[in-house]
């Protein structure tokens, strides 16, 4: 699964990964975020969940995109399989700005609308310059890549994903002492992908010029496996250490910027200075 090329005469929308909190503070900075990338009071919103009974934070993000007043907001519950191929839900996409996957397992996802119109319609839409956003594990499921926490090894387990990103491999619900090395053993076996971890306050954004701007209340980790130059994956055992030269580990504050073509992290950038009033 590939991004969507982008026809001639337009830009490839954001992509907008929200880590997700209880915290009402950050819900509301991240829904404020969002509202803004699919087009502010002209937003057309389509939020999709794959809940059979819809959550109450699904209708939080959609009655809180209606509070933001954006000029439509429609909750469409994928309750099937059959809902991926569903020409109402297809025409909402279609006619919509912005899509936001609320949230879910991302295998739940994958199942459920992986392969499906739907999927291609999204890929599509994001092409075309509409902003897609998800929250949570939603958020994992994403890229073309996903990674799947499972319990019973110590092996990074992947999953195909949406595919707006052949290029990062974003972890959910990110605790660097429990999934860091997890997610450092997933780059180090595909080092031309980005890993990124998602904690719960954090939010990133990544933009057509391929900058990667944090705009949550809490940093990201990024693992760049660009540089490596030696592993022990392929040998490796859990309880022994864990090996990867050159795999490089930054902690991304809020507002700053990685850039995936240099490697490189970005200041915040510097608002423009008003105006001085002439004095005469």
């Amino acid at each position: 699964m590939c991004p969507s090329p982008v026809p001639e005469g337009y830009v490839r929308g954001p992509v907008f990964y929200d880590g997700g909190a209880d915290n009402s503070v950050y819900n509301e900075y991240a829904r404020n975020a969002f509202w803004n990338l699919a087009g502010g009071y002209g937003a057309r919103i389509v939020v999709l969940t794959t809940n059979a009974d819809v959550s109450q934070a699904d209708y939080g993000y959609a009655a809180a995109f209606q509070a933001l007043e954006a000029a439509r907001v429609r909750l469409l519950v994928l309750a099937d399989r059959a809902s991926g191929s569903d020409p109402a839900v297809l025409h909402a996409v279609e006619q919509s700005t912005a899509v936001f996957l609320s949230g879910g397992h991302p295998l739940q996802w994958s199942t459920r609308i992986g392969g499906t119109p739907l999927a291609t319609g999204i890929r599509r839409a994001n092409a075309c310059g509409k902003a897609v956003g998800a929250v949570g594990g939603s958020a994992a499921f994403l890229g073309n890549h996903m990674l799947v926490y499972r319990e019973d090894t110590a092996f990074p387990v992947m999953a195909p994903g949406l595919g707006l990103s052949n290029r990062m491999l974003v972890a959910a619900h990110f605790d660097p002492v429990l999934r860091g090395p997890l997610l450092r053993m997933a780059i180090a076996a595909n080092p031309y992908m980005l890993g990124i971890g998602l904690p719960d306050q954090a939010a990133f954004i990544r933009r057509s010029d391929n900058l990667l701007e944090v705009v949550g209340l809490a940093s990201v980790q990024i693992v760049d496996g660009s540089q490596m130059t030696r592993t022990n994956l392929l040998a490796w055992q859990p309880g022994q250490p864990f090996e990867a030269e050159g795999l490089q580990v930054v902690d991304l504050p809020p507002d700053h910027r990685y850039d995936q073509d240099s490697h490189c992290v970005l200041p915040p950038e510097l608002a423009m200075p008003l105006p001085v009033r002439s004095s005469l």
